[in-house]
């Protein structure tokens, strides 16, 4: 009787914790393409850049990566690697250097401060501002490059 129960309880809790099962949250979810591509800043590959695709349409989702020594990306909008949303973006990037204490620091006794430095002109950062479009097709490969200058 034990194991017959034991074995009822499996069938039917190993569906639901295997991921595989689709909630009404991911059944409404619009669907995504892939997308990468590669940020440069001054013509070398920018490295811990983050990038943010915010749709022009209906849909609000926006899609973000960061970019890797290389200056690749690739976007995730619900899941890792699963893209963008088809249609028209405006894009942000951003390329943040974060100064702290000193590692090991006591921060009980220590004026914590840390010091944000924008690694490229803040300007891009801004999607509304930045000047940075891409279209995300569905029927296309969805490669993205983005020449970032110094805006002196």
């Amino acid at each position: 009787m034990r194991r017959s129960l034991i074995l009822l309880l499996l069938t039917v809790l190993c569906p639901a914790c295997s991921g595989s099962a689709e909630d009404k949250w991911t059944k409404q979810r619009p669907p995504t393409y892939p997308a990468s591509g590669t940020v440069k800043f001054n013509g070398t590959p920018l490295e811990g850049a983050t990038i943010v695709f915010q749709s022009n349409g209906a849909q609000t989702q926006a899609a973000v990566g960061r970019t890797d020594k290389d200056g690749h990306f690739q976007l995730r909008t619900f899941e890792e690697g699963d893209g963008a949303i088809a249609g028209e973006h405006r894009v942000a990037i951003t390329c943040i250097q974060t100064e702290g204490p000193a590692e090991g620091a006591n921060l009980d006794e220590a004026d914590v401060v840390i010091k944000e430095t924008s690694l490229i002109p803040t300007v891009y950062g801004n999607a509304q501002k930045s000047g940075l479009t891409a279209n995300v097709n569905p029927d296309q490969e969805n490669d993205f490059t983005f020449e970032l200058e110094d805006k002196k």
